[in-house]
């Protein structure tokens, strides 16, 4: 009998929902992985995958104790993925929430037309080229887009108000896209309480009564990990000459 540590670190997209969704599914049926702790350093990602990934990790709460540590950042998608759990827990200097949904998109058309460039765009369907980047956005489509993304917001908002049992004032309140300290968090009742791995570790341990530690972690893409470590290295080269 063991309990699972999970990482949840970087973007939550595609890629994460296919390397993580197996592990997931070992840790539900498995009667000797006595419980999940999530490890969270994260800032969201595809809205899509987070939903698919929250949905299995309630599965998981259902059958199993599931505690959630945000070491970092918990933000937007991640902090939907740690309201799965039973508790959430944040490190003191950890960053918390952004409840929201936010879609960004380039506007060339101004400089385009300063240099001279115009767009043919041959399309089928009135709003088939709804958010181009080669044309300003009408009102009207500023509207449409904004309904999809506020019925995105909705299924977002709805799982904190119901794993958090939060009211729809509270709701309205915090669910603004701004993010907390780990103090701030608490006392919005986002979090459960302020810890690190080992005193967080302690109390899983007591509620699952498992003393051994397994990480079920999928591990990255090689190329992917190649990236990262050469990103990290670029920003400390930056820093240096800072």
């Amino acid at each position: 009998m063991y309990t699972a540590i999970l990482n949840v670190n970087g973007t939550i997209n595609r890629g994460m929902l296919n390397s993580y969704m197996p592990a997931m599914k070992y840790i539900e049926k498995k009667n000797k992985v006595r419980g999940v702790l999530l490890v969270i350093n994260s800032g969201g990602g595809d809205a899509n995958s987070t939903e698919i990934l929250y949905n299995q990790l309630v599965k998981i709460s259902d059958k199993k104790p599931v505690y959630a540590l945000v070491e970092g950042v918990g933000a937007s998608g991640a902090y939907w993925l740690a309201c799965a759990a039973e508790k959430i827990f944040a490190m003191r200097t950890s960053i918390v929430g952004s409840i929201g949904v936010i879609s960004m998109s380039p506007d060339f058309s101004e400089f385009l037309e300063n240099i001279g460039i115009k767009m043919r765009i041959n399309k089928i369907g009135k709003y088939k080229d709804i958010n181009s980047p080669f044309r300003t956005m009408t009102d009207e489509e500023s509207k449409i887009y904004n309904g999809i993304m506020n019925d995105i917001y909705l299924a977002f908002r709805d799982q904190v108000k119901i794993r958090r049992n939060f009211t729809d004032e509270k709701m309205d309140s915090i669910a603004t896209g701004l993010v907390f300290s780990a103090e701030q968090a608490k006392e919005n009742g986002l979090i459960d309480g302020i810890g690190n791995m080992d005193t967080v570790m302690d109390q899983f341990k007591e509620r699952t009564g498992a003393e051994s530690i397994k990480n079920l972690t999928p591990k990255r893409p090689f190329i992917s990990r190649v990236m990262s470590m050469s990103i990290e290295a670029f920003s400390s080269v930056i820093e240096n000459i800072r």
